[in-house]
């Protein structure tokens, strides 16, 4: 019996991922997604004395530290698991998803980071879901302004690169119809 054309045939086990690591792929999309949004609408909250926007702006921070533990996981992961083969595709495709996936690695890292240094660096505590963390540095003005400004870059530049990695798999899945999505099931 044959497989119709629009149909891939199932990836082997070893062209799929391992049930950790695409545990930490899905819950670290939601989260990101979640930390963009979240971000996005939050600045716009006026500063008043109801508290609205610190309590969400801790909010934002806590997960911040949850996703910079999570892609230390993943990241630690990467070194442990079994090398996966590339997608399919042209040279040039493969290039730049591998090009792309590292700038994501980064930016999960340096995102949350330059936030975390930012709000270490200001005159708030660091509240991790109302407990309040020990002060790591006296605040500092100019290194707050400069981890704000790479926190605010580097969020911008992962937004596109997100929307880049779900046209890629737009792509795989309903152009290519190659069955790339099955490896991250």
């Amino acid at each position: 019996m044959t497989t119709p054309a629009h149909t891939p045939p199932p990836l082997a086990p070893s062209a799929r991922y391992d049930r950790l690591s695409v545990l930490l792929h899905w819950a670290m999309a939601l989260l990101i997604l979640g930390q963009l949004a979240v971000g996005l609408w939050m600045v716009g909250l006026p500063k008043d004395d109801s508290g609205l926007r610190a309590q969400w702006f801790n909010n934002h921070k806590a997960m911040g530290l949850v996703l910079l533990l999570l892609i230390a996981l993943r990241a630690a992961r990467l070194t442990t698991r079994p090398a996966i083969a590339p997608a399919p595709g042209l040279p040039m495709q493969q290039r730049l998803a591998t090009g792309t996936h590292h700038l994501l690695y980064l930016l999960m890292v340096l995102a949350p980071l330059s936030g975390l240094m930012g709000s270490v660096w200001s005159k708030y505590p660091i509240k991790f879901w109302g407990l309040v963390l020990p002060r790591l540095a006296e605040p500092w003005e100019a290194g707050k302004a400069a981890m704000s400004s790479i926190h605010s870059t580097s969020t911008t530049v992962l937004m596109v690169l997100v929307a880049l990695h779900l046209a890629g798999v737009a792509y795989h899945q309903f152009i290519r119809r190659d069955g790339l999505l099955q490896r991250m099931r």
